[in-house]
């Protein structure tokens, strides 16, 4: 089952050193191993088509997780290992739109200190502008 949707481009504003980010939209509710497992390919595809085709940084990752009302320890190592992959390649994956539910195991696993995480993809865009937040986000 493709849990996955398309990715989408975004514009950042242009105080963030990254000219682009990308997002993509988690549709199914459950994101377990075989959901973590299809993300991280297409993680890791993504990765390899942005290489291929520009020498630039990497653009940033962002994981649109409104659907999703379960999160398992699976899923989780599997979000880690798409982090640690865009890490390596110095770039950074973010989070936005988790629910209570999947927020709450963040919280107790703190998965949450590992990630930036954002109430929407609306509030990441207005937020981060100017240089100093960009190398938060960059680092975070």
């Amino acid at each position: 089952m493709d849990t996955i949707t398309k990715v989408n481009q975004l514009s950042l504003h242009q105080g963030l050193n990254s000219e682009s980010a990308f997002t993509i939209k988690l549709t199914n509710s459950k994101f377990d191993s075989a959901a973590g497992s299809e993300l991280l390919g297409k993680v890791e595809s993504w990765i390899s088509t942005n290489l291929m085709m520009s020498d630039k940084e990497l653009p940033l990752l962002m994981i649109d997780m409104e659907n999703v009302e379960f999160i398992d320890s699976k899923g989780l190592e599997k979000l880690v290992a798409c982090l640690r992959l865009m890490k390596s390649q110095k770039s950074n994956l973010l989070l936005c739109s988790h629910q209570p539910s999947v927020r709450l195991v963040f919280e107790i696993t703190r998965v949450d200190q590992l990630f930036a995480v954002f109430p929407s993809v609306d509030k990441f865009m207005s937020q981060f502008h100017n240089q100093q937040d960009s190398e938060y986000l960059l680092a975070a």
